[in-house]
């Protein structure tokens, strides 16, 4: 890849209160990410006026995974300048986009999760993990929110359930996935 791209996440919790979407936008505006992807939007649909309520109008390309009542919903949006979608796919808990970069046509593909927070939908959400890897060539980003830990040292709360962190390990070693430090978590 000849060009840099800077990637943005954030778990948004909603984005129905102006003053959210102001917030975000104003992230947005300060970060100048080449793409982002926001996690539980809690958006059912995604108008024009709202999307100009969070979004850059450099960041005016975007697809979602609508919210199922108030809960969920992903939406990736780019600088179409540098990069351009060539497809999309929404599973449970993911939307994938794959793009190719304007400057030398590389391929790529972003992978955004909102994992269910419910302990009996964490097979199924490991079982489209595996399928998504399966079906991804190339270069793959999967980012978002995990509702999971790896280690005692990742929860902020009490309720470590090992378990499930051996099985979420288990599942990022059998994919070969490596993780990237969490910057600016706040």
């Amino acid at each position: 890849m000849s060009k840099t791209l800077t990637f943005f996440s954030w778990n948004v919790r909603g984005l129905g209160q102006t003053c959210r979407c102001g917030d975000v936008l104003t992230e947005l505006l300060s970060a100048r990410p080449s793409i982002v992807a926001l996690q539980e939007t809690k958006l059912q649909s995604l108008n024009t006026v709202k999307r100009s309520s969070f979004l850059p109008s450099r960041l005016s390309s975007c697809v979602t995974r609508d919210s199922s009542g108030a809960d969920g919903g992903i939406l990736t949006t780019w600088d179409a300048s540098l990069c351009d979608m060539v497809d999309v796919s929404a599973l449970p808990f993911s939307l994938a986009s794959s793009f190719t970069l304007r400057a030398d046509d590389t391929r790529f593909t972003l992978t955004i999760v909102y994992a269910p927070t419910d302990r009996a939908d964490k097979p199924l959400f490991f079982s489209v993990l595996a399928s998504i890897a399966d079906s991804t060539t190339g270069a793959w980003m999967l980012i978002g929110d995990f509702n999971l830990t790896r280690c005692p040292e990742d929860k902020n709360t009490a309720g470590f359930n090992s378990s499930e962190a051996n099985d979420f390990n288990d599942l990022i070693n059998a994919l070969g996935l490596i993780e990237i430090p969490l910057t600016d978590r706040a």
